[in-house]
């Protein structure tokens, strides 16, 4: 082999050498896995407004009934509707709350006076308005039952006719205790069905030089109620 053979080899030997280790250091055994990254996967807002709309009809109770402290016999106090609507928030899954205003129309509240035998006949009605807070059992299922509770203060007018007319009006302690369920029908939308325990205070007439207040104490009424909540968002 002649001198210039040698000098090519060595000069190939060379060049090739670093492309060989450069070839060397990129390669790997076995190559690195690919780790494919899921999307990410929404979360459902649990924090959501909601408007509802109630009717309901009321089983009353026989309150106290009573005028110049002499308490009244076969007191009675008929059975009414009620409507109302309000706005409300879910906290959380299982724990919400509303805002309600519900207005009970006219009954008769009767009472006879054991003194004078005279059988008094007064209208009523109320404005309820309450803070309420309620656990739904099985959370924004599309069935879950609920307990909940109330608390505010209702506007009471009565009225007495008696010879002359006698009315007023007055605000008052409320409170309630309720049970049902809702069942959601589509997004946004749930039917809700329930049992309410409504505490309503007291209620009076004006009084005359002659004639003495009418009043009406202890005013419980047991309510069924239906109606639909929609979800803003």
């Amino acid at each position: 082999m002649g001198t210039w053979s040698r000098t090519l080899l060595v000069a190939c030997a060379l060049v090739a050498g670093p492309v060989t280790g450069a070839a060397a250091a990129d390669f790997r055994y076995p190559p690195e896995p690919v780790v494919a990254v899921p999307s990410a996967v929404p979360i459902p807002d649990y924090s959501a407004w909601y408007l509802r709309g109630d009717i309901g009809f009321a089983f009353n109770e026989d309150p106290d009934m009573s005028r110049s402290g002499t308490a009244f016999t076969g007191t009675g106090m008929d059975d009414n509707w009620s409507i109302g609507g309000g706005i409300g928030y879910n906290f959380r899954d299982n724990i919400r709350g509303d805002v309600t205003i519900d207005h009970r129309i006219v009954t008769d509240v009767t009472g006879t006076n054991p003194v004078t035998a005279i059988r008094s006949v007064a209208e009523l009605s109320s404005t309820v308005t309450l803070a309420n807070l309620y656990y739904d059992i099985r959370g924004r299922d599309h069935f879950s039952p609920y307990v909940g509770v109330g608390l505010g203060f209702t506007l009471n007018e009565m009225e007495e006719k008696n010879g002359v007319t006698l009315d007023d009006d007055n605000i008052d302690l409320a409170g309630a205790l309720m049970a049902g369920f809702s069942y959601r029908l589509r997004d946004g939308w749930l039917f809700d069905a329930g049992y309410r325990f409504l505490y309503l205070g007291e209620a009076q007439t004006e009084s005359t030089a002659t004639t003495g207040a009418l009043g009406v104490e202890e005013i419980y009424s047991h309510e069924l109620r239906i109606g639909f909540r929609y979800e803003l968002n």
